[in-house]
C-alpha cells in the first residue's frame, strides 16, 4: 500500500510542477507582449497581473520583482535559441551550408518570438546592469558562433576572409538589421540563403 500512496505522491508532484511551468511560461508569454508594446518602465505588475488573469501577489510567486521577470524572459528566449543552433553546430555539413542553415534557424526563431525581438530591438536592456550582462554575454557567444563557422570554411577553403573577427561582427549586425527591417513575406530560409550570398560575396571570396 505504501509504494501506491509514493508512486500517487510523485504523480500528484509532478502534476503540481508541470503546472506551475505552465503558468510560468504563460505569465511570461503575456509580460513579453506588453514589454514589446510600451517600454520597461511603462509596464507595471499591476498591468501584467490584469493580463495573466491573477492577482498581483500569483505574480511575486513566480518573479521576484518586474526586472527579475524580464531577465528571465531574456534568459529563457537566449536559452531556447542556443539549444536550437548547438544542434546544427555540432553536424558534419560544410561551412556553407552549417552558417545557411544557423541563419535561418535565428530569423525563423525570432519570427516566432517577435515580443522579445521588438524588446531586443529598442535596447533598454542596457538600463539595468543585469539586463545588459545578460544580452552581452549572449552576443558575444552569438558573434564567437560565427567566427567559428568562419574559421571553419577557411579550413575547408570555402571562405578566404582574412578577418574572421570583423567578418563575424558584420555579420551579427546583417542579421539584426535583416530580422527588423527586410520582407516578412520571405521565407527564413529564402532570407537566410540571400543574406549569405550578400555577406559570401563581399567578404569570403
Amino acid at each position: 500500500m505504501s509504494r501506491v500512496v509514493k508512486l500517487e505522491n510523485k504523480t500528484g508532484e509532478r502534476s503540481i510542477a508541470s503546472s506551475r511551468v505552465v503558468k510560468k511560461n504563460n505569465i511570461i508569454k503575456i509580460a513579453a507582449n506588453l514589454f514589446s508594446q510600451k517600454s520597461f518602465h511603462d509596464v507595471t505588475m499591476d498591468e501584467i497581473a490584469e493580463k495573466v488573469g491573477v492577482a498581483k501577489g500569483t505574480i511575486y510567486l513566480y518573479f521576484s520583482s518586474k526586472d527579475n521577470l524580464l531577465f528571465e524572459i531574456l534568459e529563457h528566449t537566449f536559452g531556447s535559441i542556443e539549444a536550437l543552433l548547438e544542434k546544427e553546430v555540432n553536424t558534419a555539413s560544410l561551412a556553407p551550408e552549417k552558417l545557411k542553415k544557423v541563419l535561418a534557424i535565428i530569423i525563423k526563431f525570432y519570427r516566432g518570438n517577435i515580443d522579445v525581438l521588438k524588446i531586443l530591438s529598442r535596447d533598454e536592456t542596457h538600463l539595468i546592469q543585469e539586463h545588459h550582462d545578460l544580452t552581452e554575454k549572449w552576443r558575444l557567444r552569438r558573434i564567437e558562433l560565427y567566427e567559428k563557422i568562419i574559421e571553419k570554411g577557411i579550413k575547408e577553403g570555402s571562405f578566404k576572409t582574412r578577418n574572421t573577427e570583423l567578418a563575424a561582427l558584420i555579420l551579427y549586425g546583417a542579421v539584426g538589421a535583416v530580422m527588423v527591417f527586410y520582407d516578412l513575406d520571405k521565407s527564413p530560409e529564402t532570407i537566410a540563403e540571400e543574406l549569405y550570398s550578400e555577406i559570401a560575396s563581399g567578404f569570403f571570396h
